[in-house]
């Protein structure tokens, strides 16, 4: 009989049909896996403000030490952070710091110190050192609620105290702030607004604290008993 012969030869023609569609099924999703393996792959960036040129070290300046920079939740992560309502933000994992804002801040905040402090910076917290610095990262994302106006926010929490008989007195106490606006809704405008911010904002801290020392004098500067401190102009 012809019927019962050709039966199981159209059985393989679909075997082998099905099993060709099932490979080019397979390719597709590896072709598609690698393009959207690319395509979401995260980009990782650093924060680049200007350095400024280091004054040498005077021995009639105060000495203070300054602490490891710290943030609040969750202005610490590397990943970006966006504010997309009153209450509500959103974390970019596909755009991140390669290291996090406090290493990053640390550095600058050492350079500029040195650059525009009236004081000598302490980095081993001697038993001579009265006055002492802490910095904090109270805000620090971009602000997409107004879609027309996206800005880069950024807060610093600057605390300096001194020790007198032992116990901890506070000489300035101040949340700083700044607000930049965005040439863009991108990366690249993005991180240039805080560069632009945390300089602002480390300038005005600075300009501050040398005030604020200059009204308090420091019994454990280097320099010669009874000799004056530095004054700044504003």
């Amino acid at each position: 009989m012809i019927y019962p012969l050709q039966f199981p030869n159209c059985l393989g023609i679909r075997f082998k049909y099905v099993m060709r569609l099932l490979m080019c099924c397979l390719l597709c999703l590896a072709t598609i896996g690698c393009i959207s393996t690319k395509y979401i792959e995260q980009k990782q960036y650093l924060l680049n403000i200007k350095t400024l040129s280091e004054k040498k070290i005077a021995s009639n300046e105060c000495l203070v030490f300054v602490d490891h920079v710290t943030a609040i939740a969750p202005f610490d992560q590397l990943d970006f952070l966006y504010r997309i309502k009153s209450s509500r933000y959103l974390t970019d994992y596909y755009h991140a710091f390669l290291v996090s804002p406090t290493e990053q801040l640390e550095r600058v905040l050492t350079n500029y110190l040195k650059a525009l402090g009236n004081f000598n910076l302490d980095t081993t917290e001697s038993l001579a050192v009265q006055n002492k610095l802490q910095v904090q990262i109270t805000e620090f994302y971009a602000d997409y609620r107004d879609h027309d106006h996206p800005n880069a926010v950024i807060g610093l929490h600057f605390v300096l105290t001194k020790l007198v008989d032992d116990k901890s007195v506070v000489l300035f106490d101040k949340v700083l702030h700044a607000q930049v606006a965005l040439k863009k809704k991108d990366t690249s405008s993005l991180l240039m607004a805080w560069n632009v911010g945390l300089q602002d904002i480390l300038m005005r801290g600075i300009r501050s604290l040398n005030a604020v020392l200059s009204k308090n004098p420091c019994i454990n500067s280097m320099a010669v008993p009874g000799s004056n401190l530095k004054k700044i102009v504003n």
